[in-house]
This record gives structure tokens, sequence and C-alpha cells, in this order.
């Protein structure tokens, strides 16, 4: 049996959208202990993926939760065992990087469009992120380090997933409560996505977050920091020549807003010097660190 939090660290679904999902949907009925905390089995832990599946492929959540109940009624009819200790949905297979890097070659927006398609449709943002975003922005800048993928490429590959980002982004909604969180880019820093998909989780995860994008002086940040009344802010460092500006930013604010958690994010955040904690490259395992910490 799982505690609600540990339910959503599994399936990869907010706390919040967990209850809301109960509430509204019936799409499961935990548990509850004597103390009326909730508690969810194997079988209840597969309904969830499958749901949040069915709503990140466009289906509406009441009609995601209609076809949760619709094939727990099937499989209750021909393995009452069925299920109950189903993975979770797999995320992409790594053939799909390869094809991913294959359409950037070849300037193929549709192929492109196709990929991302089957990439984002296999399980939670938080699982995509991990399992295939992460592992193909690595071997796409290698391409074109290498010179197998062209600067256009490049482009047309970074500007299809960040619009897909964007949508999950705004999908995510913003939360009336929730500690704030202001996330970007230093001064001359252009490659966002991944500070774009480490603030979308964090806005899954329940924080009011502030995505300022790329390329920001440390005097934005810190006006930013202070008209959003920020507890945190986190610099993506996503390359070595943005270290430095990443740095001067997080004396910045540190020197303006004591008290500030600053959290240092990227590829090269351990080159990062001043003030600021080091968030790790485990992108969704920080998100949610930093939230669960600013909350409790």
């Amino acid at each position: 049996m799982y505690t609600i939090k540990r339910a959503a660290e599994i399936t990869g679904v907010p706390v919040a959208t967990l209850r809301a999902w109960e509430r509204r949907y019936a799409v499961v009925r935990p548990e509850r202990t004597s103390g009326g905390y909730r508690l969810y089995d194997d079988r209840a832990l597969a309904d969830l993926v499958t749901m949040n599946a069915l709503v990140e492929q466009g289906w509406t959540a009441s009609q995601a939760a209609d076809e949760v109940a619709r094939r727990r009624m099937i499989t209750d009819d021909t393995d009452p065992n069925a299920g109950l200790h189903r993975p979770p949905l797999p995320v992409a297979e790594p053939e799909l990087v390869d094809e991913f890097i294959e359409a950037a070659k070849a300037l193929d927006p549709a192929a492109l469009a196709q990929t991302l398609d089957v990439a984002f449709s296999r399980g939670s943002i938080e699982s995509v992120t991990t399992g295939w975003l992460l592992p193909t922005l690595a071997a796409l800048g290698d391409a074109w380090v290498h010179g197998t993928v062209s600067i256009a490429g490049e482009h047309l590959a970074s500007h299809a997933i960040l619009r897909r980002l964007s949508t999950a982004y705004e999908a995510a909604g913003t939360p009336r409560t929730g500690p704030h969180i202001v996330v970007g880019l230093p001064e001359g820093s252009h490659h966002e996505l991944g500070a774009l998909a480490f603030a979308t989780i964090a806005r899954r995860e329940g924080a009011v977050v502030l995505y300022l994008g790329a390329n920001l002086p440390p005097q934005e940040w810190v006006t930013a920091v202070q008209l959003h009344e920020a507890e945190a802010a986190v610099i993506a460092v996503p390359s070595k020549g943005d270290v430095d500006a990443a740095s001067r930013t997080a004396r910045a604010l540190a020197a303006a807003q004591p008290g500030l958690v600053i959290g240092i994010g990227g590829f090269e955040q351990e080159a990062v010097t001043g003030p600021g904690r080091k968030l790790g490259h485990d992108l969704v395992a920080a998100a949610h660190g930093l939230v669960d910490e600013l909350a409790g």
C-alpha cells in the first residue's frame, strides 16, 4: 500500500490532481487509515497511470475516467488479478531518440511532430522528461557538435520541443496557493528546454511558477523575484558559456533578497560559484524536492 505522496511519485500525477480525480470522477477509491489518510494499492496505481496517459494524449478527464472504468470491467471479467502488478506505461523507446535525430537531420517537421506525438503519449510529462526528453536533448546536442545535424536542424527540433513543453506548461495551470518560484536562464543563455521542463513539473507539483525564459540580466531577475514575492529562484545553466552569467545572477539575488532559496540546475551547474545550491541532474526529483521543501 502507498501513501498519496508516494502514489504521486510513482505515477507522476500531482497530489492535488489525485485528490481531484478521486473527488470528481471516482477513478480510484483508495482505502483510508483510521486517521483518514489515503492508501493506494497496485491496482489503483495502474488505473491512475492509465488515466494520466489518456489525459496526456488529449482525452478529457471525464472521458479518461470512463475509459479506465471500462478497461477495469473488462480485466475484472477476464482475469481477477489483471493489472495488480502491471508496471507503469513505458516511456519512449531508444529508437524514438534516433528517429527524432534523423528527422532533425532531414529538416522534416512532419517527422519531428510524429515522433513527438508518440513520445509525449507514452506517459506523464515527468516520465517523458526523464525517459525521453533529456536523452534526446543530449543526443541532439552531440549531433550538432559533430556536424551530423545542422544549425537549422537543431533549431527546428528545439522549437518543436519548445512548443510541446509550452503547451504542457500552460495546461498545468496556475495554483491558487503554493510556494512561489521564479525559473529562467541568465543573461546570454538561450537553451531553455530543460528550464521550461523544470518549470512545468514544478507547476504540476503545486508551485506558483513564474517562468522567465531565456537571456535575463541579473537586475531583471531581482525585480521579478520581488514582484512575484518568490521564495525561490531557479537558474538554469545549460552550457559552459552560461556559468559566469549564472554566478553573477546568483550573487545579485543573494545580495538583494537575503533568505531567498537559490537553486542552480542544468548540465553545467557544478561550475557555478558563489551562493546557491546545486539541484542535481535528476530534473524531476529536483523539482519535486524543491516544491516539497518550500511547501513543508
